[in-house]
């Protein structure tokens, strides 16, 4: 059977998508042991990037090419309500102020998922796909040894639950409707090292 073009791109990136699941931000919070500044400074940066990711997910619904395609980004829509709220209640909770200035990574991380959807919906679902494709893997490769009592684990259990596994899935089925491109391969590479360098961001 050839191989899928989802499945493709991860195999492309094997090195840096063990980074990310081994990465110290990931291995930390599932332990608890993730201090707590270093928490709060994920916490802002991240509430700034969701908010430009939210963005990024109505310009590519805009330019998906069928009624499929729009249902699944829907779904994804929907979905970063409840996460905003989340950051917004926990950053409330920890006396911490939302509205400062980005990170030049974040800026840059951000920007170029607005900048794929002009490229096009192949490279614009392929962004896409490898954004949630990084957190639905790192979290759920820690989801079964985080204790419950770490004052992380809804954030962990958020993004490596059955319906962010189920949406994943749709997105590859959306990128294996597409033909395997040099352009696909930079785009889903450029995510992997975008994810590791925020990563290496908030933990530094």
């Amino acid at each position: 059977m050839p191989e899928t073009t989802s499945r493709a791109l991860l195999t492309a990136q094997s090195t840096l998508w063990r980074q990310i699941l081994v990465h110290p931000f990931v291995t930390e919070t599932s332990a608890g042991t993730l201090p707590a500044a270093t928490f709060d400074r994920w916490l802002v940066e991240d509430h700034y990037f969701v908010r430009a990711f939210r963005d990024f997910l109505s310009e590519l619904t805009a330019v998906a090419p069928s009624d499929e395609a729009r249902a699944v980004l829907a779904g994804g829509l929907a979905a970063l309500e409840p996460e905003l709220a989340l950051f917004e209640t926990e950053a409330a909770a920890r006396g911490l102020d939302l509205d400062v200035e980005p990170s030049p990574i974040n800026l840059g991380y951000s920007s170029y998922l607005l900048a794929s959807v002009r490229d096009g919906w192949p490279v614009g679902i392929t962004v896409l796909y490898g954004v949630e494709k990084a957190y639905y893997d790192a979290w759920a490769s820690v989801r079964d040894t985080t204790p419950a009592g770490t004052p992380y684990a809804r954030f962990i259990a958020n993004w490596s639950s059955p319906d962010f596994a189920a949406y994943v899935e749709d997105l590859a089925g959306l990128v294996d409707q597409l033909e395997l491109t040099r352009e696909l391969d930079v785009a889903f590479g450029r995510v992997a090292r975008f994810e590791v360098a925020f990563w290496d961001l908030v933990h530094g």
